[in-house]
């Protein structure tokens, strides 16, 4: 009898040893999932930012190549602009999705460098300065992407 009582309390005790560490493993396994889905999200959201600000920095210099050169109808500028408007509006979006997925502020600092050189553009009243600011936008823009990459490979 004692035997039997042994035998079944041994069972019990594996079983329940055996169902604990079967619910730390799904536990990691969840954790481990949500870590590489926020790990995407963030990377996700730096590629859209990456995208989204080469395509406001064409549009913008577009738009002032046509007001600068004096050329443009007021229809084309009107267009222009109106473009430029959409590609900026686009950045808003994945720009603060960096800010919020990415927790590196040297990241953090690099879009904000990236973004605010990219508008200045707007502020150039000669070819030279559009030339120069966008000389400078397309700096920020690689540095972002250096430092992202940066953080991205030390974080694995």
């Amino acid at each position: 009898m004692l035997t039997t009582a042994l035998a079944v309390l041994g069972t019990l005790l594996g079983a329940t040893v055996t169902g604990f560490f079967q619910h730390l493993a799904a536990g990691r396994t969840e954790r481990a999932a949500a870590r590489a889905r926020s790990r995407q999200d963030a990377l996700d959201a730096v590629a859209d930012l990456v995208a989204a600000d080469s395509a406001h920095r064409q549009a913008l210099r577009m738009r002032l190549e046509a007001k600068l050169s004096g050329t443009a109808t007021d229809a084309e500028l009107f267009e222009l602009r109106t473009a430029s408007h959409v590609t900026r509006a686009a950045t808003k979006r994945p720009y603060a999705l960096v800010r919020l997925l990415v927790p590196d502020p040297g990241v953090k600092t690099a879009a904000d460098t990236m973004i605010t050189a990219t508008y200045d553009m707007a502020d150039a009243r000669t070819p030279d300065e559009l030339d120069t600011a966008q000389k400078r936008s397309r700096t920020a823009h690689d540095h972002f992407i250096d430092t992202a990459a940066e953080f991205f490979d030390t974080e694995r």
